[in-house]
């Protein structure tokens, strides 16, 4: 699905179009449409809070599509009640119900569990995704401060939605190391890990830390590393991903990696105003990214890598097991996006129609 008049996706305001368009029954829906000329009333006001409250926990009065009638100001609203949900923390449900096993997905660094919707919505029906995202991302908290013991509590989230294996995880970008290692965590406790699925997941190693702050792999030292929530003006140097490893840093950019450092013990006790919460978390991604030592995992894996990442024979390293990696056009960023999102699905229930045990099938 393409949502006219974005560019730089807030992963909620991708949430509120595609949650828009289903209710109101139409293909696409953009960021400033209005509500009543898309033919809203009084009942599908109705029937979209009860959707968000249904499926993601969150209770918003009919009367907010008059305060914010648009999806761009929806998504606003949604963002600033999210974190007094009555959900889970770090678990999002993003499909409805479904007879298949749930599939337990991991957003990349500094990303809500919302910004998976997009792939998640190709399951609806099908089976339950599970967004899980980091801890204190939207609620105050102390964070996990590192990718072990991320993956620990999250297994313990996951056993609880689903007391017996196999096991089904998928994880894009950063996303992907969570859940390698809470498959390493579910295997080593006896536990049956039927797929994992890797979306283009940057191997510690692999990469390096730049002068700058910037994560990027060895083979492209220069340019921003592609994680980021909000990507930066590159022409100014600043925002979270200034990726200047040049002989000299400026001062603005020496300035802004301060604040970075001075802000990232703060990740998840006190709140960031907006999307630069997420930054901070985004931050705190990189440093779990440079400090995981990966062991080698020897269970079956399914790995896509977009064109601008040439780390293939590190992942063949570490995957000791069955392991189809594979290639996918496009950018880092676009993975997740149309039209890529839709043939990484494709392949993925490919790869789950032959996994025994799971959705029913007989070992």
């Amino acid at each position: 699905m393409s949502l006219p008049g974005m560019s730089a996706a807030d992963p909620y305001q991708v949430a509120a179009a595609l949650l828009w368009a289903r209710v109101l029954g139409l293909e696409t829906v953009g960021l400033h449409d209005d509500f009543t000329d898309l033919g809203g009333d009084a009942a599908t006001a109705q029937e979209l809070v009860a959707t968000l409250c249904d499926e993601f926990g969150v209770r918003l009065p009919s009367s907010v599509v008059a305060q914010a009638p648009t999806p761009a100001a929806f998504a606003e609203v949604w963002a600033a009640r999210q974190s007094e949900s009555v959900g889970h923390p770090t678990v999002m449900p993003l499909t409805p119900d479904g007879s298949g096993t749930p599939l337990f997905c991991f957003p990349e660094a500094g990303g809500p569990a919302i910004g998976l919707l997009p792939f998640a919505r190709y399951f609806a029906g099908e089976r339950r995704v599970y967004g899980m995202q980091a801890h204190a991302l939207e609620r105050r908290g102390v964070p996990d401060w590192s990718v072990s013991a991320a993956a620990r509590r999250h297994v313990g989230e996951i056993r609880l939605l689903q007391p017996t294996g196999p096991y089904l995880l998928a994880g894009h970008s950063f996303g992907g190391l969570i859940a390698f290692e809470a498959a390493q965590v579910l295997r080593k406790a006896g536990h049956e890990v039927g797929l994992l699925a890797l979306i283009d997941t940057y191997l510690p190693g692999t990469s390096r830390l730049t002068r700058s702050g910037a994560i990027v792999p060895t083979s492209q030292l220069e340019g921003a590393h592609p994680d980021s929530p909000t990507p930066p003006d590159a022409g100014r140097g600043i925002g979270p991903l200034a990726a200047d490893d040049g002989p000299t840093l400026t001062p603005r950019v020496v300035v802004d990696r301060l604040r970075q450092l001075v802000e990232l013990p703060l990740a998840g006790v006190v709140r960031f105003r907006g999307m630069h919460q997420y930054d901070v978390f985004y931050n705190q991604g990189r440093i779990l990214t440079m400090t995981y030592r990966p062991r080698t995992y020897d269970g079956r894996t399914t790995v896509w890598l977009a064109d601008d990442h040439d780390e293939i024979e590190a992942w063949r390293g570490v995957l000791t097991g069955p392991a189809a990696i594979r290639r996918i056009g496009g950018d880092h960023r676009g993975v997740l996006r149309e039209p890529l999102v839709a043939e990484v699905v494709a392949e993925l229930r490919h790869e789950l129609a032959t996994v025994p045990g799971i959705d029913g099938r007989r070992v």
